[in-house]
């Protein structure tokens, strides 16, 4: 599935063709085409690639992501003609030579027939593939609690998965002890088909929305999320970011993630999501997954020693930085095209109106109104330089604590987690799950 690099020339095509499609939410494209294809034709902001092959093959295409869970009864084989085999083959099929990936949360399928389910949904996806029937990447998820969890792994160290990604989700339950988390380590340590997903549900974004329920795993970005919501992943690379560009301070960070977020805003339009419910969603919620990446790489390229309190200090700065921003031209754009629509603000003016008025009631909403519901994402794996350094790498482990910041952690970027030792690639597995629940509570 890897795709070869684009060249300087194809790069800047592509760029521009991805403006044109930007530039037709703008009431003035030409003000804003060049910006969005000057910004493309970097390699700072891009949609989100695939964890695999080369990161330019699919730097300009609109990846949207989004998951379905298969509930399958205790009583229902895998038969041809049964209705939840009926719903996979409608849900993949839907997504057909479309840049959305798709995952398939199996956690609602009962143990009775699971093996035998997980060879015909393998072998659906390989008919359907040959067929030009299945979308761009599917993975398949599931909660390590199921007693299927041991035939997933296997699955996918066999082959049998054949280019689908196998990810489970690790809660409370079995993070750090006993023998199924050592089989976990052992099995995603070296294997680039299986990931480890953190569990449990995020703060929303702003108070006044409420919380979700998180029940499979977003393909791309590699993070739980309500099923059936539509995602558009995509990634700021802070590495690409000329030294000279970001001496310049303030000014030109305001810049890069205004015209970003701007760019990002108009995209998530421009996806074509493959059923009106996801459409919907997308619309109505507008949910965005801004991974910042390449931490460990600025902090190389600066000389800075990844095991020096200075340099997580000055990493956190940075990233605090870029997050006001971020949530500040979402807001900008919640105050120029409205807050997304299921905050449902105009419900939440009426009901402040009472105590404080109708006018004070707008401002007190419009200043806690985002755009989006979720914005900045951050991996664990974007501590790691992607090329090996002379410097330990577990010495990168030190930076951890600035992923934080985020409003969704991420397991994306794991290709460069091979480079680790085992009990390093579990240390960071140990403190990504502390920082996850630490921040999971506020």
């Amino acid at each position: 599935m890897d795709a070869p690099p684009a060249g300087i020339g194809e790069r800047a095509a592509l760029s521009r063709a991805l403006a044109d499609i930007a530039v037709r939410r703008e009431n003035e494209p030409e003000r804003w085409r060049g910006y969005f294809e000057r910004l493309l034709s970097g390699r700072t902001i891009g949609p989100l690639p695939f964890d695999y092959g080369c990161l330019e093959g699919n730097q300009h295409a609109i990846a949207g992501q989004c998951a379905f869970a298969l509930d399958v009864p205790e009583d229902e084989p895998p038969e041809q003609s049964g209705p939840a085999l009926g719903k996979f083959r409608q849900r993949v099929s839907r997504l057909k030579g479309q840049e959305v990936a798709l995952g398939v949360d199996l956690s609602g399928m009962s143990p009775r027939f699971f093996d035998a389910w997980l060879t015909t949904l393998a072998d659906e996806l390989q008919q359907m593939r040959k067929a030009g029937q299945a979308p761009s990447y599917v993975a398949m998820s599931l909660q390590a609690e199921h007693a299927g969890c041991a035939a997933l792994l296997e699955a996918a160290r066999s082959g049998r998965l054949a280019g689908t990604g196998a990810v489970v989700r690790v809660g409370p339950q079995i993070f750090g002890s006993g023998a199924q988390w050592t089989q976990l380590i052992d099995a995603s340590h070296k294997q680039s088909g299986i990931d480890l997903v953190l569990r449990g549900d995020r703060p929303p974004l702003t108070e006044l929305a409420g919380r979700e329920t998180p029940d499979t795993v977003m393909p791309l970005s590699l993070f739980e999320a309500p099923a059936d919501t539509a995602w558009l992943g995509m990634q700021f690379d802070l590495s690409t970011i000329p030294v000279e560009q970001i001496e310049r301070g303030v000014g030109h960070l305001k810049k890069l993630v205004r015209v970003g977020a701007r760019l990002v805003d108009n995209l998530i339009d421009c996806v074509s999501w493959p059923s009106g419910n996801l459409e919907a969603d997308a619309r109505a919620n507008r949910r965005l997954a801004a991974h910042v990446t390449g931490i460990g790489d600025l902090a190389l390229r600066h000389g800075m020693d990844p095991q020096e309190q200075s340099t997580v200090v000055t990493i956190q700065r940075w990233l605090g930085l870029f997050k006001r921003q971020l949530l500040r031209e979402s807001m900008r754009l919640a105050r120029e095209r409205g807050p997304y629509p299921a905050l449902d603000a105009e419900q939440l003016v009426q009901m402040l109106v009472p105590r404080y008025g109708q006018a004070r009631a707008r401002q007190i909403i419009a200043r806690r109104s985002p755009r989006h519901r979720q914005l900045l994402a951050l991996s664990p794996y974007c501590v790691l330089p992607r090329q090996p350094t002379r410097i330990p790498a577990r010495a990168w482990l030190n930076l951890l604590p600035v992923i934080r910041v985020a409003d969704n952690i991420t397991m994306h970027g794991s290709r460069v987690r091979a480079r680790l030792e085992r009990a390093d690639y579990e240390q960071l597995l140990r403190r990504a799950w502390a920082l996850f629940r630490a921040s999971a509570n506020g």
